[in-house]
């Protein structure tokens, strides 16, 4: 057994639980999130008028970005997840080379090495 190479292999169950239980996490937060989006106004107006439509607005358009930025997020743990399922994960997906395992470590959906990732931003 070479201990120096099992250093550098990530603990794929210890990730797919990480991976899991974040991707929980997010799912829960827009659930949540539009559970208060829809509660919204009682209908009673306080006489704000359209001060309170454009909050109302402000609210919506925010709450529509979060759910982009979560949807990005979740598919990139999706993607980690079937990496980790067909034995590619911590292999680069432009050069098949290896990801650092500190990369790893660091953002566990990483699908890149650092110098293919550098070039594709």
């Amino acid at each position: 057994m070479d201990t120096a190479k099992d250093e550098l292999t990530p603990d794929h169950d210890a990730i797919r639980h990480q991976l899991l239980a974040e991707r929980r996490e997010i799912l829960g937060s827009v659930e949540s999130r539009h559970d208060e989006v829809d509660e919204g106004p009682s209908g009673v107006s306080d006489g704000s008028g359209e001060t309170e439509h454009l909050a109302i607005a402000e609210v919506k358009e925010l709450t529509m970005h979060l759910d982009r930025m979560a949807e990005e997020t979740l598919e990139e743990i999706d993607a980690a997840l079937k990496r980790l399922d067909d034995g590619t994960y911590g292999i680069c997906v432009d050069c098949s080379g290896p990801i650092a395992s500190e990369r790893l470590e660091a953002l566990p959906t990483a699908a890149r090495c650092l110098q293919c990732q550098s070039r594709h931003v």
